[in-house]
């Protein structure tokens, strides 16, 4: 994945924190959910051994098929701590880049 995408999903994830129009919560799951299950995924591939899971709950609980309703500040806490989740784990997800040896 390249860090850019991740780099967009942390600045929604970190806006989402804000009172925002409901339409944008809906885009941020769909964004979070697709930017966690591919992280698991990649993580799964490098054999990672907690990583996959820490990702693909984080994946369940953004999901906007299913939706899980929980406090707004609640969910302001878990936007930031996404956010900051997904930056500390950035080198295990990105797609290296030419020439790196992964």
């Amino acid at each position: 994945m390249p860090p850019i995408v991740i780099y967009i999903a942390v600045g929604m994830l970190w806006i989402g924190a804000a009172p925002l129009p409901y339409g944008y919560y809906t885009l941020l799951r769909l964004v979070a959910t697709i930017v966690f299950a591919w992280a698991a995924y990649v993580a799964n591939q490098r054999k990672h051994n907690i990583l996959p899971y820490a990702f693909g709950l984080s994946a369940l609980l953004f999901n906007p098929i299913i939706p899980i309703y929980l406090d707004k500040m609640l969910w302001a806490a878990i936007d930031i701590a996404a956010g900051i989740f997904l930056l500390a784990t950035l080198r295990h997800i990105k797609q290296p880049m030419a020439g790196d040896s992964e």
